[in-house]
């Protein structure tokens, strides 16, 4: 993985991921999914926008860009395992294991991610 991510942004780019539709994605549907406030939802875009991992145009869609599209392909093979992971071997809720998932994909060394994907393999 080519560039750490906070956990927070992290979770707004799974979000994004999940709500993506092409080119039709909100400000309001990303503050409902996530259940926090439009402002804060505002701030985080535009630095995943400084980033180039999203573009917004003024009427307030945003697009992920292909930056962003790859780093979600890419994190998203460890997000689902270490989710997966989570439940089997710690017996933790699915919204609990994603939430931890999240903060780990966001801030783990590629290549621990990496050995987390091989162990799990086995």
């Amino acid at each position: 993985m080519s560039m750490k991510l906070t956990a927070a942004q992290m979770k707004y780019m799974l979000v994004l991921g999940e709500l993506d539709s092409g080119c039709k994605i909100r400000c309001t549907d990303v503050a409902r999914r996530l259940q926090v406030k439009k402002p804060s939802v505002c701030g985080m875009l535009c630095r995943l926008e400084r980033m180039g991992l999203i573009s917004q145009d003024p009427y307030s869609d945003i697009c992920i860009t292909e930056a962003g599209k790859k780093l979600l392909e890419e994190c998203g093979k460890y997000y689902k395992t270490i989710q997966g992971l989570l439940e089997k071997r710690l017996g933790l809720s699915e919204k609990m294991a994603g939430m931890v998932a999240a903060v780990l994909v966001g801030n783990l060394d590629p290549g621990l991610l990496e050995e987390l994907l091989r162990q799990e393999k086995q």
